[in-house]
């Protein structure tokens, strides 16, 4: 990931027409995602805290892991006892295990889905959950200048996902669309959320 796109762009971020569109995202998402106040979650590419500050009243402990310091600055800044943030690459290793690992934008971001999806399987415990909300794939006009922000895939075709996660032992995966990005271009972009869990 591009560390300086997102480090400059973090004291605004929660303000940018699209971050207020994927506000609605942790709702949707909370509906299908069973969490109980004992549970530990981790929140992959959490950035400025959108998932981890409406998840954490909900449970007992979310991990906030990022690459940019200065979006985690912020999470920070927003004041929540329970979140814990974390700067690094997730396959520097990861602090803890969880029950439940969530994500809202940050899969395109990674070269190797296939590795990433056996870090989260790997980090789950038994009966754990993944809740993870990307883009389905586009023609990569989303973001634009590609290159300068970090992206490494233009969406995904939920198949190919599927494979990835079931490669990495994971089960019941699921896919939904649950939101459309109303994009300055004029465009539509769907979002779907990927649900699965570790036996």
């Amino acid at each position: 990931m591009t560390t300086t796109h997102f480090d400059t762009a973090a004291r605004d971020w929660d303000q940018r027409p699209m971050s207020l569109q994927l506000a609605a995202v942790a709702p949707c998402m909370l509906a299908q995602l069973p969490l109980s106040p004992t549970d530990h979650v981790l929140d992959f590419g959490a950035g400025t805290g959108l998932l981890a500050t409406q998840i954490a009243p909900l449970v007992a402990h979310v991990t906030a892991l990022d690459t940019s310091a200065a979006m985690l600055d912020v999470l920070r800044g927003k004041g929540h006892a329970n979140i814990t943030t974390h700067c690094g690459d997730i396959f520097a290793g990861l602090p803890g295990h969880y029950h439940a690992i969530v994500s809202c934008m940050a899969l395109h971001h990674v070269a190797d889905v296939g590795a990433l999806m056996q870090v989260f399987a790997d980090a789950l415990h038994s009966g754990g959950r993944i809740a993870l909300v990307d883009l389905y794939a586009e023609d990569g006009s989303f973001h634009g200048d590609n290159a300068a922000k970090g992206v490494q895939h233009l969406g995904f075709a939920p198949e190919a996902l599927q494979a990835l996660a079931e490669q990495a032992g994971l089960r019941d995966i699921g896919f939904r669309e649950i939101l459309r990005l109303q994009h300055r271009n004029g465009r539509d972009y769907p979002l779907f959320l990927m649900t699965g869990r570790k036996p």
